[in-house]
């Protein structure tokens, strides 16, 4: 009976497991859903980033992007949501996946953001990629964007301007942050500096715009508040060359070049075919050095500069050469390797503006100043030393309107650089529009209030009204302050004794 019952137990088990067996392969053999299209994929990917989850949506475009039936259009969605995560070499692949795939308007887009990409990270291609956009959609707006960012890199400020002017009302952010580059190569560094602000809350611009904002920050003698900017921007953007080119030139501004070398490194690294990262890593290395002037120790300053120059000649290490002697008075010396240096890079704004600087403070020849101090304006219109230079050489060589001019554009983008109000102060004096010069020197002397020039400044201008009070006020003061000028102290030798002002 157990034999029977075991036997008919098998016989039950068997029907069943064969129905298993059978389920099992008809699973095998059942046929794989049909995979996703990529326009299915671009609508999951779209919603799993509105949900805040990009690295989801990255991959599910990816997988669109590799579909043999895909356009170029995944491609454009991959690079800008790559983009907006700052994973700028990735972006540039895409954009250029899709370049090749799309045309007109799409095909611009897409190449227009590339040759920004291409430009903050360093790469030389990127004016021609900026060319290409611009043929395949010549009214469209990146293409406009990536052209006023390679015609302002170029230093055609006005062209740039106008271009990223065009598209303004259309661009957005992108629109804005190529505006500021133009205007700040035009050297209009207020209007920069708002472009660049105005451009800052757009994710996928904010690291852009924050390189560019730190700049005019720099430029305009603010770069303590540029470098935690710049630390931000290297943070969210670690592969952003410009923040690290920036980065460094900010640290050299504060004095800490040996701290620079590491972002001028990195730069160098990321960027193997951008000549400009090369050569910041000899500016590095020349900054280095010339901080022995700040210990007034210009000697080794040369000896190290010397050792650069015979290993490694350029114009940037003749410049600093040059800087070394000019601590040493040595003028003739300092001259002879600014020649080199211009030799070298005729372009270089800084060789031009240190041999004006030889010329008008060392040689005490301020005519002979104007020239070169105007070639580094030319060459590098953004930075205001020049400006400021050449308005103190155009006063001294008695050019005045000129030199109100050129005062007139750094006090414009720099209120707070006394020195720029004390020479728009001086070219109003010289050419006797008197209240104008009062206006100006008073701004100066607040700011400078130790300056024993703006106040003797500010005592002719009282003069030439005939104010004998405040004449007598602002000569005191320049002669507690040390002012020597004879003739001012004669003049008020003899109005403090009651002499009228005639």
């Amino acid at each position: 009976m157990k034999a029977l019952m075991a036997v008919l137990v098998l016989a039950l088990a068997v029907p069943s497991a064969a129905q298993e067996k059978s389920k099992k392969d008809e699973k095998k053999q059942a046929p794989a859903p049909a995979a996703s299209s990529p326009d299915q994929l671009m609508r999951e990917a779209e919603q799993k980033a509105a949900a805040g989850d990009k690295d989801g949506a990255a991959e599910l475009l990816r997988r669109a992007v590799a579909m043999p039936t895909a356009t170029g259009e995944p491609s454009m969605r991959l690079g800008r949501l790559l983009e907006g995560k700052y994973e700028f070499d990735a972006a540039i692949d895409a954009y250029k996946v899709a370049g090749d795939k799309l045309t007109g308007a799409a095909k611009g887009e897409a190449l227009g953001r590339m040759a920004v990409l291409q430009q903050v990270r360093g790469m030389p291609e990127a004016s021609a990629t900026a060319q290409a956009a611009a043929a395949a959609d010549p009214q469209g707006v990146w293409p406009a964007i990536a052209q006023a960012r390679a015609l302002a890199r170029e230093g055609k400020g006005d062209e740039a301007i106008a271009l990223a002017q065009k598209v303004a009302a259309t661009g957005g952010a992108a629109a804005s942050s190529a505006l500021g580059y133009a205007q700040e190569a035009k050297g209009d560094l207020g209007a920069a500096e708002a472009s660049y602000r105005a451009a800052l809350n757009d994710p996928e611009q904010k690291a852009i715009a924050s390189v560019g904002l730190a700049r005019v920050l720099r430029k305009t003698d603010r770069a303590g508040e540029a470098e935690p900017i710049l630390k931000k921007a290297i943070e969210d953007a670690p592969g952003a060359v410009e923040a690290y080119k920036e980065s460094a030139r900010v640290k050299i501004a504060l004095g800490r070049a040996s701290e620079a070398v590491g972002d001028a490194a990195t730069a160098a690294a990321l960027a193997e075919g951008d000549v400009e990262a090369q050569k910041l890593v000899q500016e590095v290395g020349v900054a280095q050095a010339l901080a022995y002037l700040s210990t007034n120790q210009p000697d080794l300053a040369i000896q190290d500069l010397t050792k650069i120059r015979d290993q490694h000649d350029s114009a940037e290490v003749r410049v600093g050469l040059a800087r070394a002697y000019i601590a040493k008075r040595q003028g003739d010396l300092a001259a002879t390797e600014l020649q080199k240096a211009v030799e070298l890079e005729p372009t270089n704004a800084e060789a031009q503006y240190r041999l004006g600087y030889v010329q008008h403070l060392l040689k005490r020849d301020a005519t002979a100043a104007v020239a070169p101090y105007d070639k580094a304006v030319a060459a590098d219109p953004s930075n205001l030393d020049y400006h400021t230079a050449l308005a103190a050489a155009l006063v001294d060589a008695k050019q005045f309107d000129r030199a109100a001019t050129e005062a007139g554009k750094v006090t414009q983008a720099a209120p707070k650089r006394a020195d720029a109000w004390i020479y728009l102060g001086a070219a109003q004096l010289g050419a006797k529009r008197f209240k104008d010069a009062i206006a100006a020197l008073d701004k100066g002397a607040v700011l400078a209030p130790t300056n024993a020039q703006a106040e003797a400044y500010l005592a002719w201008a009282y003069f030439g009204l005939k104010d004998a009070t405040n004449f007598k006020l602002h000569a005191g003061k320049a002669k507690a302050l040390g002012h020597k000028e004879p003739t001012l102290l004669d003049y008020l030798a003899r109005v403090e004794k009651g002499e009228p002002i005639k």
